[in-house]
């Protein structure tokens, strides 16, 4: 089993990442929602 010190660049490569998508995604769905808003 690695080490905490061998795993932890990757892990926080990793959620480095998924936080990059999740902004992503935050901007796709408030884009939705107006776009729902104006259509209603």
């Amino acid at each position: 089993m690695k080490s905490f010190e061998e795993r932890m660049p990757r892990l926080v490569t990793e959620v480095e990442a998924q936080l990059t998508d999740s902004a992503k995604l935050e901007q796709v769905t408030q884009a939705n929602l107006r776009g729902l808003v104006y259509a209603g």
